[in-house]
């Protein structure tokens, strides 16, 4: 049993890591919390499925020579360990062409993969045995969203058997609730699990399985991703039907609030921006202002015009649609509209629809750049966030840092890092909408515009915003912290 002691061994299992892997938050999240833990003094070594995009970015990972032998249904498979590393973290690979080697990570343009319970029963199991080839007696697992959920049920499971991580604890993050992993209820025997876990007390989740809900149940702590959103989805209104089960876990339940990786997100030193700029210094900002305008095909502004941005998956969840049914009404104002990333057909369809009805003053990009985010992050006025959910989001914290005012659904971890601007104290960060609706959005949107008008008020805010700091050292700290009190249970 481990002592509370900066010396903890921590294996963290994520089904992506940044920068091998990415889709949103939870790969930034995985690829910048270990190293921050590492520089606290604790030993982190990560673990993660050798997709095809992660075999491209990771030229330089090597064969370890070790074999894992884990079932995918009634199969059993063979696995490679490749091994990289990541500031000082091994990531250890498992690399089983059949079930990884395709383009897309969960999905591809047709949908989801009709094999991903078994790829990820697969990987959960290759945790384990990873650990057993490693013999690393890890002090805690940290599993992270619904794909590694399994996980937790095996290392409590009596037809188990966890070897090194016999005495470990476990500890899973949600990312986003959302994202539950519920697959037919047939699929229960490919697990590998006891009878007594197809149970309510186990996986059946309304009649079918949820892997995410093995790692609620079985998990010894769980943490998501902001404090709020920690209170929300212990809600009806936030719990997505898993608000009972959150609501009995309540007291092994923390929120937690994501760190920034300001070494990748700062404009004093962001390698993708034309030109840096810093609070004492904001020239910089002009030049990324023109380049992006530029780049998504957008008219020359005026001296009044208002910059807004929108990164991110057009999804329902992100508001997406808010953003699209406000914007005729918003573009009758001297505005330009920069919208980044995809989702959704129909949203995909709405956003290009709004293009053509406004050119030169709407730009779609439906692509996944990490270029072209940090160029809106730093050319735009305004970064809008009309969620209708949101457990952290990052996008906001990046824009704060940016000069970028965020206007934002009073949500989730949106709530935790914006403070509403307030002129005639001075004090705030950007605009919270009170619901996220279009009238709502419009109205905050206006009253961003109504403060940038004022140079003094906007010099302001933007000193106030690019002042916050959400870098990982604290948030890192609680999790460190929780390890050590679950390390000693």
């Amino acid at each position: 049993m481990a002592t509370p002691s900066a010396s903890l061994k921590i294996l963290m299992a994520a089904p992506e890591i940044a920068p091998f892997a990415k889709t949103g938050g939870l790969g930034d999240v995985a690829g910048s919390l270990p190293p921050a833990l590492r520089r606290l003094g604790l030993e982190v070594r990560l673990v993660m499925p050798f997709y095809r995009v992660s075999q491209a970015a990771a030229p330089r990972a090597r064969d370890t020579g070790l074999r894992l032998r884990a079932a995918a249904g009634s199969k059993i498979l063979e696995a490679e360990v490749w091994q990289a590393e990541l500031e000082g973290c091994p990531v250890y690979f498992i690399k089983q062409d059949a079930l990884y080697d395709r383009d897309g990570l969960y999905q591809d343009k047709s949908g989801d993969f009709p094999d991903n319970p078994q790829r990820f029963i697969f990987f959960c199991q290759a945790v384990l045995e990873l650990a057993r080839a490693l013999d690393y007696a890890a002090d805690i697992v940290h599993l992270h969203d619904w794909q590694t959920g399994l996980a937790a049920a095996y290392l409590k499971s009596r037809l188990s058997d966890p070897g090194p991580l016999a005495g470990a604890k476990s500890l899973l993050t949600i990312h986003n609730l959302a994202f539950q992993g519920v697959f037919g209820r047939d699929i229960f025997p490919q697990t590998g699990l006891p009878p007594e876990m197809n149970s309510m007390g186990g996986l059946e989740f309304w009649g079918n399985l949820s892997f995410l809900k093995a790692g609620l149940v079985f998990s010894d702590a769980l943490t998501t991703v902001s404090p709020n959103y920690a209170r929300e989805i212990q809600t009806p209104a936030g719990g997505m039907g898993m608000d009972g089960i959150l609501a009995s876990r309540a007291g092994a339940l923390t929120g937690i609030l994501n760190g920034a990786d300001y070494g990748q997100w700062s404009p004093q030193s962001d390698a993708f921006i034309p030109k840096h700029y810093s609070p004492d210094d904001l020239a910089g900002k002009q030049a990324c202002r023109q380049a992006l305008l530029k780049v998504f095909g957008l008219e020359a502004p005026g001296p009044a015009t208002t910059v807004a941005g929108f990164v991110g998956r057009l999804a329902w969840q992100k508001g997406m649609d808010i953003l699209a049914e406000a914007a005729p009404r918003l573009l009758l104002d001297d505005v330009r509209l920069c919208i980044l990333g995809t989702g959704e057909p129909y949203l995909e369809a709405q956003a290009k629809e709004l293009a053509k009805a406004h050119p030169g003053r709407v730009g779609v990009r439906l692509l996944f750049s990490e270029e072209l985010a940090h160029l809106v992050q730093a050319g735009a006025d305004l970064m809008v966030m009309p969620s209708r959910f949101e457990p952290c989001g990052l996008n906001q914290i990046y824009a704060l840092k940016y000069g970028t005012a965020p206007v934002v659904s009073a949500t989730g971890g949106l709530k935790d890092t914006v403070e509403p601007f307030d002129p005639s104290s001075g004090e705030g960060t950007g605009f919270l909408l009170e619901k996220p609706a279009p009238a709502d959005l419009l109205c905050a949107l206006r009253e961003a515009m109504w403060t940038k008008a004022r140079p003094e008020l906007w010099r302001r805010l933007q000193l106030n915003a690019m002042s916050r700091d959400f870098s990982w050292g604290r948030n890192a700290e609680e999790y460190a912290d929780l390890y050590r009190r679950l390390a000693v249970r």
